[in-house]
């Protein structure tokens, strides 16, 4: 009799445990399904629980309360098993969680005319580092008499700067562009407009928003997003990465992204 006792109770004893062991791994698939790691927050996001702001790499899990401190308050996070996602305030002062957009457009090859100019340089236009845009010769000559410029505003004073080039590369350098007499002023985000001048004509191509991240934080950002889609091949990583930009940042130009993922990821 005590031998079918001590049977049985090894035998509940070995159900339970593995029972537990089933509900934990339920627990760890659902955690690792509804946890995010944070890329990016644009104003302030705060955790209600622990009254600390989000910042770059911190953990979401979903359900989680948070306070929208700053109008327009958002943050892109990622997860290795559903993909990169938004949040953002509800009207309701809930969280949304909403897909993040996979508008992948990036701008590459020569442009050849002025319509080619005034669609690329449209909207947030992301510069990594320093960009060299090929242009057609027959349209856009460059040299001493035949040259691009910007002009935006800078302490209520209009500032031209004229663009570098080489030979038919236009040259987009932020140290360049946002240096007044030698001396630099901070980079920030501001509308500006093109021009090509050519022999003492101006035309006007467009007015749009450079961005120029800083390289260090961009990095950190894109490292972020690579570690949870370490199973994915060099183009789709690309592609995940250009859609990051085009929505939180600005529309990249496919040789400038090509060019930095390859320097700083080693990724083609």
């Amino acid at each position: 009799m005590k031998k079918i006792i001590t049977i049985s109770a090894l035998t509940l004893a070995a159900m339970m445990i593995t029972v537990s062991f089933m509900g934990n791994e339920k627990s760890k698939s659902f955690a690792g399904a509804d946890k995010y790691k944070v890329i990016k927050v644009d104003g302030k996001i705060v955790f209600q629980k622990t009254k600390e702001s989000m910042k770059k790499g911190d953990i979401f899990l979903s359900g989680m309360a948070l306070s929208f401190e700053t109008p327009q308050s958002r943050a892109a996070v990622i997860s290795s098993l559903k993909g990169r996602f938004v949040l953002s305030a509800s009207e309701k002062g809930q969280t949304k969680i909403l897909p993040a957009a996979n508008n992948i457009s990036s701008r590459a090859g020569a442009l050849i005319n002025v319509i080619d100019l005034q669609n690329h340089f449209a909207g947030k236009y992301l510069v990594i580092g320093e960009m060299r845009l090929e242009l057609g010769k027959e349209a856009f000559p460059m040299d001493d008499k035949n040259f691009f410029f910007l002009s935006y505003d800078h302490n209520n004073e209009a500032i031209n700067k004229k663009l570098d080039s080489d030979g038919q590369f236009l040259i987009l350098n932020k140290e360049e562009i946002f240096k007044i007499d030698g001396e630099a002023i901070p980079v920030e985000e501001k509308e500006m407009t093109l021009y090509y001048l050519s022999d003492g004509k101006k035309t006007k191509i467009s007015t749009f928003t450079p961005v120029f991240p800083d390289e260090k934080d961009l990095k950190d950002e894109i490292e972020i997003i690579l570690a949870e889609y370490q199973d994915k091949d060099g183009k789709e990583k690309i592609k995940e990465v250009t859609a990051y930009l085009n929505e939180f940042y600005g529309h990249p130009q496919k040789e400038n992204l090509a060019e930095w993922m390859k320097k700083e990821f080693n990724i083609e």
